[in-house]
């Protein structure tokens, strides 16, 4: 080989060195692929137990007590638990773009990292056990990078320096004062279960069973207070927002001098069970803010809301102005008693609810049962009249006129209703409170007396499919016969003894069958002396033959509907109607009859 091809040998294996001399030192190997890829910090958030933060010279440290995080350094209070989550989510989300040593770097190109100097140094524990050493130094060249250095146990490369992304800077970025939680109460307004509002004239209690139960007034007096009262008056209690933070120590147990304090007791059900106590200064001239002492916090401090003036409620401001609140959803029963009347009877059952007749059970109208809710629970309170039911004959409710008794979630519920002497006001009273309520006589019209007004809608059901025959008659005319073969479903007809089949459209008769089918009424009849005696001589007949259902043969049975105008001799705007000679009278609207009685003959 000559000299020439040897020298070119080894250039060019020098250069092949050199490459991967290179591309060792300078491109990431499998482990740190992997490592850029999980990022570099990866630990369990919930086995941190305490946090030190050193930041710009001010030193914080936050531990974990009792499920809640405190502010331990440079004083002890509650800390914000939104920011210290951010802080542990943070943190194993930084994301690095290059790991750095510090023989890259040359003469005090490593000290403008500032790791050696760390502008922000965090460290995570369990317990008294390391889990994390983090410590984030200066801006990198990288656009929106910095320089950051990791130690955790377990790592065999010991501290690992990286240029990376991460928004722990700007989170880092702040006064100790910012990691108190800023809500002087943090609770689930789900989980208060009691509030005492005390005040210089006396003390005001609300009260539920259970997170799910509605709230009662408990103190000076026991009745009903309206949801929306109770959730304004959480809202304003736990959403007290901390503005300041006072010097002066805490008032005295019970001192007042001013007699304007409110004290504030929240009880939570558990687990565990908790109660807390704030005693708040009237507001003065800013009327949104006042002075608040927070006996599991310790200190005084300013606190800011827009409703500050709602916390200092009279019992009537609470009070529920609604009659009643009940979730028709829940109900399974309703008993209606009068004077007038036999007992009314609904139940629920497979989600449709039935009523009961004739010692049977019957179908009964949804939508009047619905509006009866919604009329209860819309009904305003014209005026507490009295808060003792140790006298109940002003107000006829020793004998009530009208009491509605329902079972709703499985217990029973009851509501009175009775009238002065005169019979010129109108009172109510839930049968398990002493409260008494003055109310408008608009609303009896919504609870009828009489069973017939909750009957169902529907008069008349039936399957087209056993349909066979339909005879309409008018007057003195000759009856129209419609035959339905409901095996090819094919219309024959006949009047007078003459064959109309080819008069039929098929269409309109097949429109004649449904409307009949799903007969609805517009309302029944409380009173049906006169429309028995219109129904005598019916104006409009309509007579419907059913069999087997899908046969044309068999047995049948017949269901013969009457109408008659509500005045003799003319064509009123309501019509009387009656099913089978039955005991019950409906109405019907004029325009209903004529669109149910559609010619349905096919245009001459």
């Amino acid at each position: 080989m000559n000299p020439r091809s040897t020298l070119l040998l080894f250039l060019l294996a020098a250069a092949l060195g050199a490459v991967i001399l290179g591309v060792e030192k300078y491109l990431p190997s499998t482990l740190e692929l992997r490592e850029m890829k999980r990022g570099p910090v990866k630990f369990d958030t919930r086995l941190v137990t305490a946090i030190e933060i050193e930041s710009g010279g001010d030193g914080i440290s936050l531990a974990l007590r009792d499920g809640r995080w405190r502010v331990q350094r440079p004083f002890d209070d509650l800390a914000d638990p939104e920011r210290v989550l951010k802080l542990l989510a943070e943190i194993p989300a930084i994301g690095w773009i290059q790991r750095v040593r510090q023989d890259e770097f040359d003469g005090d190109g490593w000290a403008k990292t500032s790791l050696d100097k760390p502008r922000h140094h965090i460290r995570l524990l369990a317990g008294e056990r390391e889990i994390l050493d983090l410590a984030v130094g200066a801006v990198s060249p990288v656009e929106g990078a910095h320089y950051l250095s990791v130690r955790q146990p377990g790592r065999t490369d010991g501290t690992a320096s990286y240029v990376s992304r991460t928004t722990l800077p700007d989170l880092l970025k702040t006064k100790p004062e910012d990691w108190r939680d800023a809500k002087l109460l943090r609770l689930a307004a789900a989980k208060v279960i009691s509030l005492k509002l005390g005040q210089n004239g006396g003390q005001i209690e609300l009260a539920r069973a259970g997170d799910q139960r509605p709230w009662a007034l408990v103190k000076p007096l026991r009745a009903r207070v309206g949801k929306e009262k109770v959730d304004g008056l959480l809202s304003t209690l736990l959403n007290l927002e901390i503005t300041g933070v006072l010097d002066a120590p805490p008032a005295p147990a019970g001192e007042d001098t001013a007699g304007s304090s409110l004290k504030i007791t929240a009880s939570t059900s558990g687990p565990p069970e908790e109660v807390f106590e704030i005693t708040l200064t009237r507001p003065g001239e800013d009327a949104a803010q006042t002075r608040a002492v927070c006996g599991h916090r310790g200190f005084v401090f300013t606190v800011r809301s827009d409703t500050l003036k709602d916390l200092w409620s009279q019992p009537n401001d609470l009070r529920d102005r609604m009659l009643a609140r009940i979730d028709g959803q829940n109900v399974s029963a309703i008993r209606i008693e009068s004077l007038l009347f036999p007992e009314v009877g609904l139940e629920k059952k497979d989600g449709s609810w039935y009523l009961s007749r004739h010692q049977k059970w019957e179908p009964a109208n949804g939508e009047r049962v619905l509006r009866f809710f919604e009329a209860l629970n819309t009904h305003d309170i014209l005026e507490f009249t009295a808060d003792s039911a140790a006298n109940l004959v002003p107000y006829g409710l020793d004998k009530p006129f009208l009491k509605v008794r329902w079972t709703e979630s499985g217990a029973e519920h009851s509501l009175l209703f009775g009238k002065d002497a005169e019979g010129a006001a109108f009172f109510a009273k839930h049968g398990d409170e002493p409260s008494i309520y003055r109310i408008e006589a608009s609303l009896l019209p919504s609870i009828p007396q009489d069973s017939i007004k909750w009957k169902g809608l529907g008069a008349l059901r039936f399957s087209q499919f056993a349909l066979r025959r339909i005879t309409l008659a008018a007057g003195s005319a000759p009856p129209t016969v419609l035959d339905y073969d409901p095996s090819t479903a094919q219309w024959t007809g006949q009047r007078a003894g003459r064959d109309i089949t080819g008069m039929i459209d098929r269409v309109k008769a097949d429109t004649l069958a449904g409307k009949l089918a799903k007969f609805t009424v517009q309302d029944w009849s409380a009173d049906i002396t006169a429309a028995i005696h219109a129904l005598r001589q019916p104006a409009v007949q309509v007579r419907v033959t059913l069999g087997e259902p899908g046969v044309s043969t068999g047995p049948t049975r017949e269901t013969l509907l009457k109408f008659a105008p509500t005045q003799e001799g003319m064509d009123t705007a309501l019509w009387f109607g009656q099913v089978d000679n039955g005991p019950d009278v409906f109405y019907i609207t004029r325009t209903a009859l004529m669109d149910l009685l559609a010619p349905v003959f096919k245009p001459e």
